[in-house]
């Protein structure tokens, strides 16, 4: 049977103090700039439809020129593999712990 990691964002509730300080570092873009990018996917995906890909996101990183392998990596790394993905799977898990 394999074994089933969670991912970063599925741990994020867990994480606490210094724990919690070390991811904060390691994300790809800063904190402030991925609740924008949350924030903006919200927006976005309450006027028009997700064509199941990161197509909004994209544009996002790309308009607010942040390192555009990193972030859309760390987004597919946590399960957000489309628009509509980021916000049902990753924004839930970080407004938990973030509001």
């Amino acid at each position: 049977m394999p074994v089933v990691r969670k991912t970063q964002i599925e741990n994020l509730q867990q994480m606490g103090g210094e724990e919690l300080e070390r991811f904060l570092e390691t994300l790809p873009a800063g904190k402030a700039d991925i609740e924008e990018l949350f924030d903006y996917l919200e927006t976005t995906l309450e006027q028009r439809d997700c064509n199941h890909t990161l197509r909004y996101a994209m544009q996002f990183i790309m308009e607010n020129r942040l390192n555009f392998p990193k972030v859309s990596g760390w987004l597919s790394a946590n399960a957000g593999t489309c628009d509509c993905q980021v916000l049902d799977r990753i924004v839930p898990e970080w407004r938990k712990v973030f509001g």
